[in-house]
């Protein structure tokens, strides 16, 4: 029996060398996947601001003529600015094979002046207006790679709250999103999809998206077409600078409580905006970046209704001219793994 023990003994001890060699060079390998893989990542979410970890940004919007409607009728107008911090991160809840769970947290404040009013009713006041307004937003969203056809789809499906009290969410609206990428090359790429939106306040329930990225032989030049989000030019300037001039399309939600007994109590203001400019962003340190934005702000479309009701049933709206704008941020590239 001793015998036995010391053959055994002496058969574990020389594999066992081997057997922790193996298990060393395979964690070694899988961190040098892992770590290439968010190095792809992060060289991706550079071209792709929507794909960074999270973001701080401020935004200062120029002073420029604001004309407003009351039911139709002229209500008042005069120069008004916007001032604007936002902020948003992504953290990564749970991941299963092809399948990943992903909860976002967003944070924005608006400041709104209203200098030089002409008031064209005689109950609305030509003093100063001063406005700040807060909305939190939370979503929780489950992504799903797949294919058809020997083709790549990918599938996501969100929930999302927005809110400006601790005690409720006071809008809840629904997103799916299928897209396939149809071409994949040194040069060039090209994504379409539909977006379905479950939102009272939504312009359309189901949006096409087409995505072309080109990348020209010369002047280390990128094109990106994201529509209908954005267009946009980008140059590497170095290893840790670029910049990029185009147009981007963005939007906000605002609640507002009005104490008036001829109006809605609990109502949403909806806003539909334009950025045309140039983007300068740094690359401060291997997941931090600084970026400085600005250029022409332009306001498409600015309404109020009431909570239930379809934008195009607004009692109120408001439309500004074309100002300067500046804006300055950090942004995070993704540096949680399962993200």
């Amino acid at each position: 029996m001793k015998h036995k023990l010391l053959l055994l003994s002496i058969t574990l001890g020389s594999f066992s060398p081997a057997v922790f060699a193996q298990t060393k060079q395979e964690q070694a390998m899988k961190r040098m996947i892992d770590s290439l893989k968010m190095e792809g990542l992060s060289t991706f979410a550079m071209r792709y601001p929507q794909l960074r970890q999270g973001f701080f940004a401020t935004d200062l919007i120029g002073k420029g003529h604001v004309k407003s409607e009351f039911k139709g009728k002229d209500l008042y107008e005069g120069d008004m600015s916007i001032t604007r911090i936002r902020s948003n991160f992504s953290v990564p809840i749970s991941q299963w094979g092809k399948n990943a769970v992903i909860g976002t947290i967003g944070y924005q404040q608006q400041q709104f002046r209203t200098t030089n009013i002409t008031s064209y009713n005689p109950q609305f006041s030509n003093e100063d207006i001063d406005i700040t307004k807060r909305t939190v937003s939370l979503s929780a969203s489950f992504t799903r790679s797949d294919s058809i056809f020997n083709k790549q789809v990918f599938y996501s499906a969100g929930i999302a709250g927005v809110t400006d009290e601790a005690s409720s969410i006071k809008r809840l609206n629904y997103l799916a999103t299928v897209t396939v990428p149809l071409k994949r090359n040194a040069t060039s790429a090209l994504t379409v999809g539909l977006v379905v939106i479950i939102d009272p306040s939504s312009v359309a329930p189901v949006v096409p998206i087409v995505s072309y990225w080109h990348k020209f032989k010369t002047q280390d030049l990128e094109l990106f077409v994201d529509m209908p989000s954005r267009v946009a030019l980008r140059k590497q300037l170095s290893k840790k600078a670029w910049t990029s001039i185009g147009t981007e399309l963005g939007g906000g939600l605002l609640f507002f409580d009005l104490d008036q007994p001829s109006l809605p109590r609990n109502n949403i203001y909806t806003s539909l905006e334009f950025r045309s400019g140039a983007t300068f962003e740094y690359l401060l340190t291997k997941k931090l970046i600084f970026g400085v934005n600005g250029g022409v702000f332009t306001s498409a479309a600015s309404r109020m209704f009431e909570k239930n009701d379809k934008p195009n049933d607004y009692f109120f709206k408001a439309k500004t001219g074309s100002v300067p704008y500046i804006s300055f941020s950090v942004s995070f590239l993704p540096f949680l793994k399962k993200l």
